[in-house]
């Protein structure tokens, strides 16, 4: 009993988690918040990097579900009058994982941005990413303590 109610919890936050990031990429979209919209990009090079942002925020999306359900997890140990150590660590090191596996895609992201950007927008993404001290990248939020995906 206990095992399907665990189950059903940790697919009602997945589909929270899911609602969540769409409807904050919707919202963006409609308020013209993403960092395209500041880089004065051509119709073109909007459905360009559309469909990359699409592909990056659904792997974004899949690695935010498995953090929040390590972090269920690991809530559910400290819950416990006796958390199992071991555990714990197993538990931190696949969140550390998937955001070592998530760096590499958050660069080949931008690496894809920069060729569909012209010369005057990559120096213009670059300045982006200096000020917003990575809130604009769209892989911050994976990293503890790090911004929401609102903010991303």
């Amino acid at each position: 009993m206990k095992t399907k109610l665990l189950l059903l919890l940790l697919a009602a936050s997945l589909c929270g988690n899911v609602a969540f990031v769409a409807a904050t990429l919707h919202a963006r979209l409609r308020q013209g918040q993403l960092p395209m919209d500041l880089l004065g990009v051509d119709a073109d090079q909007r459905s360009k990097l559309m469909a990359l942002r699409r592909q990056f925020v659904a792997e974004r999306v899949q690695a935010q579900a498995k953090m929040a359900a390590l972090r269920d997890a690991l809530a559910e140990e400290v819950r416990k009058p006796s958390p199992d150590r071991p555990r714990m660590l197993q538990v931190m090191a696949e969140m550390t994982a998937i955001q070592a596996r998530m760096r590499p895609k958050l660069v080949a992201h931008l690496l894809s941005m920069h060729s569909v950007l012209r010369p005057a927008q990559r120096e213009r993404l670059a300045d982006l990413l200096r000020q917003a001290g990575g809130h604009i990248c769209p892989g911050a939020a994976l990293g503890p303590g790090g911004p929401t995906p609102e903010t991303n």
